[in-house]
């Protein structure tokens, strides 16, 4: 077994929950490949499904529930800041803020999956004044979705995760490196779309919701 595996064996989440704070802080590393890679450990019976799960879930709250409260405190000048180290690209926060005003709270839950979106979502809330009990209960509904789908891939397609982790060693760290800023660029690049003008019915919920945001 790849030695990265063996690694994490006795640790019970204790990688992911790091890899996984990192990446809900904001630096470019993707958690998915580490959650199918502990998944994988979780089909052996080398680490606990239950574990990751929690240890998962805790390390998307914490680092959420900060953002929000950032979001709510500093406002604009926050998102200003995610938006040029995130996206790149002020017409993508745009769209955001557009697609909060139609979806609202789910949009929480999908931005779990979606690179570079889950790090402006939560301060996006906490600027609008959203209550936090609300954005708590959708945060924790995608934590446990996001948690949980990529662990069960890991666990339904463990021996191949495993066989493109023993290969890594041999591809070297920089292939690796490579692979990972490529995923980030590809997420950033998904948001980098022309602002789409919202309908004619959702105008009113758009400025109720920016009252707030243009306020900080």
């Amino acid at each position: 077994m790849n030695e990265l595996l063996h690694s994490w064996e006795g640790h019970d989440g204790i990688v992911v929950f790091i890899v996984v704070l990192l990446e809900q802080a904001g630096l470019p590393i993707p958690a998915a490949p580490c959650l199918l890679a502990a998944g994988s450990l979780c089909a052996t019976g080398k680490a606990s499904a239950a574990n990751v799960i929690g240890l998962t879930i805790l390390a998307c709250l914490i680092a959420d529930v900060a953002w929000f409260f950032i979001g709510r405190r500093r406002g604009k000048a926050v998102l200003s800041f995610l938006g040029r180290l995130a996206l790149s690209n002020h017409n993508a926060l745009e769209r955001i803020e557009q697609s909060f005003a139609r979806h609202g709270l789910p949009l929480v839950v999908v931005s779990k999956f979606v690179p570079g979106l889950g790090i402006v979502v939560p301060p996006l809330a906490g600027a609008l004044k959203v209550e936090p009990v609300r954005f708590l209960l959708f945060d924790l509904l995608g934590s446990v979705l996001y948690a949980a789908a990529y662990l069960m891939v890991g666990i339904i397609f463990s021996e191949q995760v495993q066989a493109v982790l023993e290969m890594l060693p041999q591809l070297g760290f920089g292939a690796l490196l490579v692979l990972v800023l490529l995923a980030y660029l590809a997420g950033k690049l998904l948001l980098r779309k022309p602002v789409v003008q919202p309908h004619v019915g959702s105008t009113v919920e758009t400025q109720k919701l920016r009252r707030p945001f243009c306020a900080c």
